[in-house]
């Protein structure tokens, strides 16, 4: 019993795109508030950034996972034709999303 086709064409594949490109943008948000977290008055060592370097490597970890499952997902919903609009909305935020973090990266290196 072969079902695993028939799953994975049943599966709303834009929608789950979508889900996770905005996951991938909540993960972005999680990490830039665990960094300006990290903070502390001058002197005060690097106490600050050993207390939320997990929170931004799972921050991290999971906005590349997001990033690649969404890249995979909309892929599928265009083959598949399961949720077009929602993986082109889920594109256009994933475009967004690496055009600001290459205007930070570019911003810094001026």
């Amino acid at each position: 019993m072969n079902t695993t086709p028939e799953l994975s064409r049943s599966r709303p594949w834009g929608l789950i795109a979508l889900l996770l490109s905005v996951l991938a943008w909540g993960a972005l948000l999680l990490g830039v508030l665990a960094f300006a977290a990290s903070f502390r008055p001058p002197g005060d060592g690097n106490n600050g950034v050993q207390a939320v370097q997990y929170w931004m490597l799972g921050a991290l970890i999971t906005l590349v996972l997001s990033f690649v499952g969404s890249l995979v997902a909309m892929v599928m919903a265009w083959r598949r034709r399961r949720g077009a609009v929602c993986a082109a909305i889920a594109g256009a935020l994933l475009v967004m999303l690496v055009s600001l973090v290459m205007i930070v990266i570019g911003s810094s290196w001026g």
